[in-house]
């Protein structure tokens, strides 16, 4: 299923909150693209692939995984979206873009 940002109040999203979001939609997008490109893989393997690179992700723009603020989010979600334009190409642009809007959808709640 795809990825679709929760409707939560404002105050209930926190950076926290967008972080283990934004592990549920880089799980989505990479489930879509491994139909995409045919490739088969666990849900669990894909879940433990998905938390590894994400805090790769965190650790290389310099954002606290475990407490990031706003400003390091975003940085963390524009590179996860350069990498995933870079891998993907065009084939991808439609589930990359989707995928970073309903992201966004939440970064813009945070204080």
């Amino acid at each position: 299923m795809t990825y679709k940002a929760p409707e939560v109040p404002d105050d209930k999203v926190t950076p926290q909150f967008v972080r283990d979001q934004l592990l549920l939609c880089f799980e989505s997008a990479n489930k879509e693209f491994a139909r995409l490109l045919n490739q088969k893989v666990s849900d669990s393997q894909l879940r433990e692939q998905v938390i590894n690179f994400v805090k790769t992700i965190f650790s290389s723009c310099g954002v606290s995984f475990d407490n990031p603020t706003k400003e390091g989010i975003i940085s963390a979600i524009q590179q996860c979206k350069a990498n995933a334009e870079k891998m993907m190409g065009n084939e991808g642009r439609e589930i990359i873009e989707h995928h970073y809007n309903e992201m966004m959808k939440l970064v813009e709640k945070l204080k």
